[in-house]
């Protein structure tokens, strides 16, 4: 079934935290990892990528670290 556009933000929260999840996977890195890197907890990590909540600078630290080609990053904030 096609996603709605009604709920476009959602679901482009939903396939960034995916993305990242996935990209955390391959790289070998946890959450703590994550965290520690952009300067917070790993309990507000979660947080944040449950709510999608990253500052830009933090998105660019986290596209960085994960090594995302420029058709990732296009992807996944285009709203």
């Amino acid at each position: 079934m096609p996603r709605v556009t009604i709920k476009k933000k959602d679901y482009m929260i939903s396939d960034l935290s995916q993305w990242i999840a996935g990209r955390m996977y391959v790289k070998g890195l946890r959450q703590q990892d994550m965290a520690e890197m952009i300067g917070i907890t790993q309990s507000a990590f979660c947080q944040r990528m449950k709510k999608g909540l990253f500052t830009y600078g933090e998105m660019l630290s986290i596209f960085k670290k994960l090594e995302a080609t420029d058709e990732d990053i296009l992807r996944i904030m285009k709203l």
